[in-house]
Parts: structure tokens; sequence; C-alpha cells
């Protein structure tokens, strides 16, 4: 003897039209996150301000950085008449092996402050002189270097301070500030 089941079957949570409607929907929010990915503009173009935020999901980083900045000092010897770098990292002793020290804070903030450019410079030549009286200095010259960040993937070379002149032609050096020849001339010429 068969015995008849009934089969019942679960109601739908909604109406037909609005189960096909967020189908529909569902598929256009997923085509917008991928053209956005590809570089398309078409959601921008298309989409409400507020939808168009919810579809740059795979853009975290638009604007991330693209090289590392470098904050360098070169005093200007006295005994030798040129520049030569100097190795500020002891002058400021906080975390001194990365960037979170003191002076590459300055110069992250304020580089383009005369004032604070002016301080550090009176900083830096009196430590200089007071730390190596042999190797007087009468200026500085502060400058940003900008090696690019190796692509994603590929390794990065190891965390160690290297001189100027370690680094690649390549690299851009950008001249923040130098001490007036004027005043690193008294400076050398004034007694100790």
């Amino acid at each position: 003897m068969a015995r008849s089941v009934a089969v019942e079957v679960a109601r739908p949570w909604a109406p037909l039209w609005l189960r096909r409607a967020g189908g529909v929907g569902g598929a256009i929010y997923l085509l917008s996150v991928w053209l956005d990915a590809a570089g398309s503009t078409l959601p921008a173009q298309l989409l409400p301000l507020p939808v168009h935020f919810f579809t740059q999901v795979a853009e975290l980083f638009p604007r991330a950085a693209q090289d590392v900045i470098e904050w360098r000092v070169r005093g200007w010897r006295c005994d030798l008449g040129r520049f030569e770098e100097m190795d500020v990292r002891p002058l400021f002793p906080i975390r001194r092996d990365d960037k979170e020290n003191q002076f590459g804070r300055a110069m992250h903030f304020y580089h383009r402050d005369r004032g604070v450019l002016e301080s550090l410079d009176s900083y830096l030549v009196e430590a200089q002189n007071r730390a190596h009286p042999d190797t007087r200095i009468g200026g500085v010259m502060l400058l940003s270097l900008r090696a690019p960040i190796p692509p994603l993937g590929m390794p990065g070379p190891r965390e160690r301070w290297m001189s100027i002149d370690e680094f690649p032609p390549a690299v851009t050096r950008k001249y923040w500030y130098t001490t007036a020849p004027r005043v690193a001339e008294d400076r050398c010429q004034s007694p100790q």
C-alpha cells in the first residue's frame, strides 16, 4: 500500500515582485563593486552618493602613500667648508631607530614653517657643537628623501639606517631649509 505523503512547501518570505527586485538590486550592487574595483567611473556617475559609498569596499586606500619619506640633515662643517650628513638620531632619542622620533615628527608636521625650521637649525648646531667640538658646524640643510615603496608582494628592504649617499639617484631629494651662508659663517667664526 502506498501511502500518500503530504508535502508542505514553505511560504515565501515576501511577495514575488519584492524577491525579484532584491535579486536585481543584489546583482547591480555586485556589478557596481566589481566595476569600481576595475577602475570604472560608471558607478560614481549612476549611483546616488550614499549608495556609491558602499560600493567602494574594494578601494580601501585610494590615496595610499607611494613613497617612504626619510627626513635628513646635512651640517655645514666649519673646518671643511662643505655640507656633510649628520646622524641626528642620538639628539632625538625617543624610538630613535624609526620615524617616531621627535625630529621626524617635527619635520613631518612643520617642514613648511620657517620659525620651526630656524629653531631646529639652532638646536642642531648647538647640540652638534656641544657633542663634537672637534667637528663644529655653522648651519644645517634639512631635506627629505622619497624612496619608493616596493610593489605589493615584493619583500621590502630590512630596516636599517642608510646614509644619503647610499640611496640610488632615482630617489627624490627635496631641500626644505638651508641656513643662510652669512649666519653659518658667523657661527663658524664665533668662539666656542
